[in-house]
């Protein structure tokens, strides 16, 4: 499978928005974890 980038520059929507639903790939989430 292709990185995010290639996905968005495609336009490959499903393959984009299950990338996004992954939170192994949310980088604030370490962020807003720390915080508390």
């Amino acid at each position: 499978m292709d990185d995010i980038f290639t996905q968005c520059r495609e336009g490959n929507a499903v393959a984009v928005r299950l990338w996004l639903d992954n939170t192994e790939n949310d980088l604030n989430q370490g962020i807003i974890l720390d915080a508390l």
